[in-house]
């Protein structure tokens, strides 16, 4: 037996009176949760008065061919060498972390909600006030150049970090530069972009940035080397790493295919929300991650791991429990109300200006001669009290007639 459904409307201002019996350490759990919500910031490093100028000034340039390029088997004595060979960087470049988009409305980073969180807390009562407080003068806070709060201190938020150009990024160099950027040391959890032209691009004889051939396999794969550089050096309290692989989609679901379900609802799945996108954590059971995006993953962790151990310019003390991952992106954007475009009638070729000056004359004198044509109209059909009716002898008001022949 079915019970009847109950309705009821939830209102706009929604209160619950007990919160001010709650035992004050649970108070201060809401409060702290209220700010908790995971997001993900946009930011880029920016360097400061000049351009990037990329010029590999700690190894000199060496003709490296792939005949004596190390492969896989010797990936340890490449290490070794690699660390044995390596000074500190001699360029010290003035960055500083700035939102990714310049104009305010196309930035979809969470940290604009969150600083409108904490506007609202300071205000709500003393309580909260000190709450928040507490957790902005807490060391660890990642901003920008401004003071722009990105990341409270512990909290799960994702950086999403460009920290060289795109013409860098996808090439294999290594990070032979000191950025000078004390905000990179507070990140504990980044994300970049998975580039798909590390599969795409030929293996270069030298490469023009720094004058090296660097490691690549047989199917042509740019290995980039900056990037384990970057998070070995840069970020030593980094706890979690992500690819982002605008490329993801999801799998069909495996129990019922012709359902048309496409979601597992059974996995959970961690998810961050940044306007009309959503980031999820992919795996292979629920997502089509393709085989080159996983060695890519496997080959960076092992390299960072090991990078970090061997390396004395590392500043990341426990490399191992660094987790690695990758993300996938959805967007939810309504289709527009209508495809259809209102149909416009072209301008007929062959015609020149005198052409169309002629006719518009011609309908202009066709409306006079319509105009000087009085109507007869019923006075009696007329409900309205009007002042003037067309056809009636007895008027005697006088009025001029204009036409926009600019609508014609």
């Amino acid at each position: 037996m079915h019970s009847s459904r109950i309705k009821f409307e939830i209102p706009d201002e929604r209160t619950f009176s007990p919160f001010p019996r709650l035992p004050p350490e649970l108070r201060q759990k809401i409060w702290r949760e209220a700010v908790s919500t995971p997001g993900m910031s946009f930011v880029k490093l920016e360097s400061r008065g000049r351009n990037w100028r990329w010029v590999s000034m700690n190894r000199p340039f060496s003709q490296v061919t792939p005949d004596n390029a190390s492969t896989k088997s010797d990936d340890l004595d490449e290490i070794a060498l690699e660390v044995k060979n390596e000074v500190a960087p001699r360029r010290l470049w003035d960055t500083r972390l700035v939102p990714i988009s310049a104009n305010k409305k196309s930035d979809i980073s969470s940290y604009h909600g969150l600083n409108k969180q904490i506007a609202a807390l300071t205000i709500a009562c003393g309580e909260s006030l000190d709450v928040v407080s507490s957790l902005v003068r807490k060391k660890g806070a990642v901003r920008t150049s401004n003071g722009k709060l990105l990341a409270l201190p512990g909290s799960s938020d994702i950086i999403f970090l460009e920290y060289l150009p795109s013409e860098l990024f996808e090439s294999g160099c290594s990070y032979d530069i000191d950025p000078n950027c004390p905000s990179l040391d507070n990140i504990r959890r980044v994300a970049v972009r998975y580039c798909h032209q590390w599969q795409e691009k030929p293996v270069p004889s030298v490469c023009p940035l720094c004058g090296l051939v660097h490691e690549a396999a047989s199917n042509s794969v740019v290995y980039p080397n900056h990037l384990y550089h970057f998070l070995a050096r840069h970020l030593p309290n980094l706890e979690e790493f992500y690819f982002v692989d605008y490329f993801l989609l999801r799998k069909a679901a495996q129990s019922n295919p012709s359902s048309g379900e496409y979601y597992n609802r059974n996995l959970p799945q961690r998810k961050y929300k940044c306007g009309p996108r959503t980031y999820y954590e992919a795996d292979d059971k629920t997502w089509d991650v393709k085989p080159q995006v996983l060695r890519m993953q496997e080959w960076l962790q092992d390299r960072f791991i090991r990078y970090s151990k061997a390396s004395q310019l590392s500043r990341h003390q426990n490399p191992e429990k660094v987790r690695f991952g990758i993300l996938a992106c959805e967007w939810d954007i309504a289709p527009p109300v209508s495809l259809k475009t209102q149909y416009i009638p072209s301008t007929p070729k062959g015609r020149n200006k005198r052409v169309i000056y002629e006719d518009h004359a011609l309908r202009r004198q066709r409306l006079r001669r319509k105009s000087r044509i009085a109507v007869p109209v019923d006075s009696n059909a007329v409900a309205a009290n009007l002042p003037f009716v067309f056809g009636n002898p007895d008027n005697s008001f006088d009025f001029t007639f204009e036409v926009d022949w600019r609508r014609m």
